[in-house]
Parts: structure tokens; sequence; C-alpha cells
């Protein structure tokens, strides 16, 4: 599947100087959020096409990196060919919209509401904590930790997707990686709850709360760079 209309620097988040274990980590860090398994079932059609879709070219711009010789053949192309896909990519964007608008759209109509959905489904972590910590052998309590469970998947299954559906303006690149990486925060926090569901370690919602932690810092800090790096 060649689609040389798509970077594949840019698509992992990583410059082209970086070495081959920086581009596993931003791989392994892509894949995990956006991995077919995870909180398929809940999504819209159109939500398992387009994750599908990113998780295909994920796949893609890896096999070609990780691998010496097809790295430096790409890096050959794209060299060859980057002039004129700069003027490409350029019309593109200004024909749809000024860099402002397209900053502003996209904060508004993707950056923002993922951000806030996942701050608003890892503030109730607390309360379910108190909840659960009655007993966490109660059948009816367990259930409905697992629906919140079951409700984190699916919300950062959704964020990931959303600020992948999208070319992200220029000025905002830092702020987005900063939530990919808030994100992969909260899936290892996930993780977590679903082993206690499997085994109820209690140490694992402990895990769980301290990942959360990062996560919500992660994000105040993407918000950060949302309103500074501005052009």
């Amino acid at each position: 599947m060649a689609n040389t209309l798509v970077n594949f620097y840019v698509l992992l988040g990583v410059e082209p100087e970086v070495s081959a274990s920086e581009i596993k980590k931003a791989y392994r860090r892509l894949a995990k959020s956006h991995h077919p398994d995870f909180g398929y079932h809940d999504l819209s059609d159109s939500e398992r096409n387009s994750a599908t879709e990113f998780m295909m070219r994920l796949n893609e711009a890896y096999e070609t990196l990780a691998d010496k010789s097809k790295r430096a053949a790409y890096d050959s192309l794209i060299g060859a060919n980057r002039h004129n896909r700069i003027r490409a990519a350029a019309t593109k964007v200004f024909h749809e919209s000024d860099e402002g608008e397209h900053r502003e759209l996209y904060v508004r109509q993707i950056f923002t509401p993922s951000r806030s959905a996942i701050v608003k489904v890892i503030s109730k972590y607390k309360q379910q904590l108190v909840d659960l910590s009655q007993d966490i052998y109660d059948e009816e309590l367990l259930a409905e930790f697992e629906k919140y469970v079951n409700e984190v998947e699916v919300v950062l299954r959704r964020a990931s997707t959303a600020l992948s559906s999208r070319v992200v303006p220029g000025s905002l690149n830092a702020a987005v990686q900063m939530m990919r990486y808030c994100i992969a925060q909260a899936v290892d926090a996930l993780d977590e709850l679903q082993r206690f569901c499997q085994n109820f370690d209690y140490d694992h919602l402990h895990m769980a709360q301290n990942l959360f932690r990062e996560s919500i810092d992660l994000s105040r800090k993407a918000l950060e760079l949302s309103k500074s790096n501005r052009w």
C-alpha cells in the first residue's frame, strides 16, 4: 500500500533525523491508542473506518522507516520531490482556509473536545474508587466499575482518532503531540484497570491512579502549548 501522499515522519510525529529507536517509540505510542481492538466495537462505522485506515498508514510508515534500506530509499524519494510536495500541501491548506482559521477550527472542533472528554472521564476515577472501596467483590459495584472502564476505553479511542483525523496546523504540532503523550499514559492506566477486573489486585487501581494523574498533567501542558504556540 504505497501512499506517497503521506509523509511518514509527520505521521509518526518525528523529525527525519531521529534514530531508529525513536521511530520505534513513536510507533508504539501511536499504535497503542489506535489498535483495532481498542474500543473498536463501541465506535461508529465512520470512526472504525478512520481508525483502521490510520492504523494501516501507521504500519506502512513504521515498516518503511524501521528498515534501513527502505528508509534510505524513502528519504531519497521525498528529498527528490520535497519542493513539489511542500508547494502542493501549502496550496491545499490555504485554498481551504488561512492558517489562523485552520488553527481555530482544529482547536474548536478537535483539540478542545478531545481534551475535555479525556479530562472529564479521568476525573470520575476518584469517585469510582470511593464507590468500589465499599466492597471490591460486590457484583453490582464491579459491574458499575466495568462500565466505567469501558467508558474510558471509548473516550480514549475517539480522542485519539479525532486528533489524527485532520491535518494538524503547524502551530499546534507541539500541543497535539503532548495530547498523544497524555493519551498514551491514560491507555497504560486503562490496562491496569482491565487487569484489576481480571484478578482483583488492588495494586492495579493504585497504579492506574498514578498514571491518570500523569495523564492529566500532560493534558494541562498540552493546553498551555495550544495557547502559547501561535503564528
